[in-house]
This record gives C-alpha cells, structure tokens and sequence, in this order.
C-alpha cells in the first residue's frame, strides 16, 4: 500500500502498458484517473480498479489536444480534490522505415503529436497544481527505441528520445518544488505494437520468411535481450509504482530502463 491516498493519472491506461501500470497503481492503494482515446476499454479498466477497492474515473480525451488535456486535469480536481501522480503513457507506434524514406511527413507529425507533444501538454497543465502543493510525481514511457536509434522505426524512435530529453528539462525546472519527473523505457513487449512491426518483419525481413509474428517476436526476444526472456506490463507497472513512491523521493531527471538488459549505458 505504498500508494494509498494517492490520486493517479495514467494516459492511455486503456490497454497494454497503461492497463499495467494502472492495475499496479490500484493494488499499491491509488485512486486511478484513466484519460484514454478509446474510453471503452478505459472503462473496462476502470471496473477492474473498482474491484480492487480503488476510486476510479475513466474520461475519453484526446492527449494531443490542449483543450482535451485541460479539461482533463479540471475534471479529476473537481472530483478527487488533487492529482499526485501524472504517468504520461499514451502513444502510438509509427510505420516502419527500413529505410526511413519509406515514412512521409504525416507520419513524423502524427507520431509526434501523440508520443512527443502530448507529454508537453500534459506537464504543462498540471505542473502548476504540482508547484502550489510542493509535490508530485511525473513519470513518462519512453521506449528503449530513443537511446537504441531503431532503424525500424524512425518516427517513434526519434520522438521517444525526445521524451527523454523533455524529461530531464522538466526535472531541472520542478526539482526545486520537490516534484520528480522521470521516464521509464520499456523493452519487448508483446502489444499490439509489436505484433504489427512482428507481422512486418514476416513480410518484408528475409531472415523472418514464414515467420508468424509470434515467431518473429519471439526471435526478436531471444536475439536481443540479454535475459532471454519476455517481459509484461507487469513489470512497467512495478517500476512506476516504485518511481511514484516516497522510495524514490531524490530520483529525478532520471531514464530507467526496464528492459531486461538491452540498453546498458
């Protein structure tokens, strides 16, 4: 019950990682705001925090609009009194490249807008409730495709860098109101995600030839991890929970990776 009492946001926490971390929140004792696109399957976990004994608020919102995101935040003050955490999770995977000629420019735009932008949009909001309590906790997912320049998704890699960097500018400005902002890079997961990249990689990779996109994710896993072994959303559920924590009350400015071991700085 490390979080009990807490008020938590989980962008996009409709499904996958977000789904993770948001059922991860719940169990440590938060109430749980869940501001998704596709506010079906937010609702869906919204009744899955419920039955945990958790409040819950599940709003449609589009993470890319200003207006959305402010409402948003209004709306969970007006209901819980406060926000204490904000996980800025939604996102959207780009086309594949291989080459990056391959990708046009609404695809830059789009994968900006949801990955890059959005994150922006939402400390910008809510950082002024975090300055006037001298707390809170921002945590956003990155993917270790940043630090990795993943030729397979340029778009997608190059705006989840951004998210790293935007992280540690943040940090730097609300350090002194005692409010952390880190990011978590998560590795190889099985989500729709990859399993459209996977379905590619059958497609037009040789080496993946007759390869279901199980197959090739499964591949991907052995070839690359370290640990050899597959990891869920689970395990970026753990990570948040610890960086939301009172643990890590003088971690800031900082990029985990969860990943099994494919980034080793």
């Amino acid at each position: 019950m490390r979080l009990a009492g807490k008020v938590a946001v989980v962008t996009g926490g409709g499904s996958g990682i977000g789904r993770g971390i948001a059922l991860a929140m719940a169990r440590e004792g938060a109430d749980v705001v869940i501001p998704d696109i596709q506010v079906q399957n937010a609702e869906r976990v919204g009744a899955e925090v419920r039955a945990l004994g958790r409040k819950v608020a599940a709003m449609k919102t589009d993470v890319t609009s200003a207006a959305d995101v402010k409402a948003m935040v209004d709306r969970t003050r007006e209901t819980f009194g406060k926000i204490d955490i904000l996980v800025n999770n939604a996102g959207i995977a780009a086309p594949p490249g291989m080459p990056f000629t391959n990708n046009t420019e609404e695809d830059w735009d789009r994968t900006f807008a949801v990955n890059t932008k959005s994150v922006f949009l939402t400390c910008k909001a809510i950082a002024p409730h975090f300055i006037e309590r001298k707390a809170g906790r921002i945590i956003n997912i990155a993917s270790i495709a940043g630090p990795l320049a993943a030729v397979t998704m340029p778009a997608y890699s190059v705006a989840k860098q951004g998210v790293i960097t935007f992280t540690r500018v943040v940090a730097k400005e609300l350090a002194q109101h005692r409010v952390t902002v880190n990011a978590i890079c998560p590795g190889v997961l099985w989500t729709d995600f990859w399993q459209k990249l996977a379905a590619h990689l059958a497609e037009t990779n040789p080496a993946f030839k007759g390869m279901t996109a199980r197959q090739v994710f499964e591949k991907r896993v052995a070839d690359i991890v370290p640990m050899k072994a597959e990891q869920h959303p689970e395990d970026i559920g753990a990570a948040a929970v610890f960086l939301a924590s009172d643990e890590a009350r003088y971690i800031t400015g900082q990029a985990l990776m969860v990943d099994g071991g494919c980034v080793m700085w």
